[in-house]
């Protein structure tokens, strides 16, 4: 029989560590994780199981760890999307969230790919403008001062000459604080 990868927990006890391969009846120890988790790989190998063995470090403290990671990574993927939609540059929501531009641009493509094809999404004030459209960083539907029968509504703003996706000032609300 043989497996792909095996998922264990290592627990610490004392100086070493100890893994149960629970689905299989092996036990293993090791110094460090490295050497446990080839402990766990010889006695898989005993009863006939070729596979990679990835320990899994838990304690009280790692959960609390691995809880807060989750929890930061739902809020970068919430702060993307906001700038994202006041039409941030990546290179700016690299900076404010201080995350690698890389990580931003799989971030930003993921929301993309999630966001439903149909033309209900389009007409949405939350969906993402297409390439010629965006809405002003303060719309007027954001500031009540400045509503008109735009509110609301897309609306196409000029390209600034020589800068392709750089948007010029809202023609229907040239006093608006802001550019796309």
């Amino acid at each position: 029989m043989s497996a792909e990868t095996i998922e264990c927990r290592a627990v610490r006890r004392g100086r070493g560590w100890a893994v149960h391969a629970a689905e299989y009846g092996v036990y293993g120890h090791g110094s460090t994780l490295k050497r446990a988790g080839a402990s766990v790989e010889k006695g898989l190998a005993l009863i006939g199981i070729t596979a990679e063995v990835r320990l899994v470090a838990v304690s009280p403290e790692l959960e609390e760890l691995r809880a807060a990671d989750d929890a930061r990574a739902a809020a970068l993927v919430e702060a993307v999307k906001a700038l994202s939609l006041r039409r941030a540059t990546m290179g700016d929501i690299a900076i404010a969230t201080c995350t690698p531009r890389s990580q931003i641009k799989a971030i930003l493509a993921s929301l993309k790919a999630a966001s439903p094809p149909d033309s209900t999404a389009a007409a949405s004030p939350e969906a993402e403008p297409a390439d010629d459209e965006c809405t002003c960083v303060v719309n007027c539907a954001e500031d009540l001062t400045s509503g008109c029968s735009l509110s609301g509504q897309r609306h196409v703003h000029p390209t600034m000459p020589g800068r392709p996706g750089v948007y010029g000032p809202c023609p229907e609300h040239p006093d608006a604080p802001g550019d796309c």
